[in-house]
């Protein structure tokens, strides 16, 4: 199914871990269009994420961009009845899609956008520890460093997903 096609309307259970195998995140989404490359979905305001770190509720709705090929996604958060209130981008291994789940793997990198311009990088020292506590390959550093320097340049020229 990485390939075909995502009905739209249909649910989409998110299952991340990190690189160790380790639950991190799981969400339930829908399916808001699919065009072979990019999945996009929805999580509404309020409904319950499973973390490492426990249960909660997001006060965002989640629009979120999944490229079948590309080391990262966007989470467009945005609080009910408004556009935008941030993006947040995790850099990933590329998604695999099966059997009404996607999965792909955290690499703790994280940048945010703000609606006024604002990018920031998180995670850089998590991800340092990680990369020699669990011996991230050479490529997938590659990988992980371009995602963040691909998310940076998208936002600052204001092309999608963060032309709004």
């Amino acid at each position: 199914m990485n390939g075909a096609p995502i009905a739209r309307g249909d649910p989409l259970l998110l299952r991340v871990t990190k690189y160790d195998g380790e639950a991190h995140w799981i969400q339930h989404l829908r399916v808001l269009s699919d065009d072979g490359s990019l999945v996009q979905a929805h999580a509404s305001a309020g409904s319950p994420i499973f973390t490492s770190r426990g249960e909660f509720r997001s006060r965002y709705e989640s629009y979120v961009h999944f490229w079948r090929n590309r080391w990262y996604n966007v989470f467009r958060l945005a609080e009910p009845g408004e556009e935008t209130a941030l993006w947040y981008c995790n850099v990933t291994t590329p998604p695999e899609f099966e059997d009404g789940e996607i999965r792909y793997i955290d690499l703790d990198l994280d940048v945010t956008v703000r609606a006024g311009g604002t990018i920031e990088l998180l995670d850089a020292d998590e991800f340092e520890e990680h990369r020699l506590k669990y011996g991230y390959p050479p490529e997938v550093v590659e990988h992980a460093q371009a995602a963040v320097g691909e998310l940076s340049e998208l936002a600052q020229r204001h092309q999608f997903p963060f032309d709004l």
